[in-house]
């Protein structure tokens, strides 16, 4: 675990904020879970979370097939596919928040630097998640599972968000929760910061102890 000294140092000098979603800016995990949980009902099989998280949902839910021994067709697999997301959209619009200090960080940091976010999540998911806590158009840019061809730990999502910003890797930032996640960032040679070990109160103060 790094020294809050050591993590000032890496804010220093940085233009690009690039933020996970899920469990990042909004605790999302419990609300994936229950979905899929509720899309596979029909076919009994109950889904072990921790080994799909950050996972596009159709890698996951092939994960969770091939895992509780179940084989079906395409059709059938498009068809939990898009259960589950509608059953985790109705979700987020009832009940998501975002995480302690996120929204005062994020209105310190949207007048000071560029925000990108990088999600395996789902354009349509992440846009009703956003537009819910108010953040609908505040990174740019906005890379989604649609975007890429491998999920995190692959480190493209993250590549890709350099190159839209057309700058260098040195002067961007990235905020994770998850292991694949900060492998992602780690393979694209980017700076990164556990967001779940931290916490935006403390990220924030370091941030206010360096730039104001």
């Amino acid at each position: 675990m790094r020294t809050s000294s050591e993590i000032e140092k890496l804010l220093i000098n940085k233009k690009n904020l690039i933020f996970d979603f899920d469990g990042t800016i909004a605790d999302t995990n419990y609300l994936h879970e229950a979905a899929f949980n509720e899309a596979f009902k029909t076919l009994d099989i109950s889904v072990d979370y921790q080994s799909i998280a950050g996972m596009k949902t159709f890698d996951a839910v092939c994960t969770c097939l091939k895992q509780a021994g179940k084989v079906i067709n395409n059709k059938e697999i498009d068809l939990v596919v898009a259960n589950k997301q509608r059953i985790v959209r109705k979700m987020i619009g009832n009940e998501l928040q975002s995480l302690p200090g996120v929204n005062e960080f994020l209105y310190w940091a949207k007048s000071r630097f560029r925000l990108g976010m990088v999600t395996s999540g789902s354009y349509g998911t992440v846009s009703i998640a956003l537009k819910k806590l108010g953040y609908i158009d505040w990174f740019d840019p906005l890379i989604c599972a649609d975007d890429i061809e491998h999920a995190k730990p692959d480190p493209d999502g993250f590549l890709l968000a350099i190159k839209r910003f057309d700058d260098n890797i040195l002067d961007s930032l990235v905020f994770e929760d998850s292991i694949s996640g900060l492998e992602a960032a780690h393979r694209a040679e980017i700076q990164a910061v556990n967001v779940k070990m931290y916490g935006f109160p403390l990220i924030h103060s370091l941030f206010l102890n360096v730039y104001d």
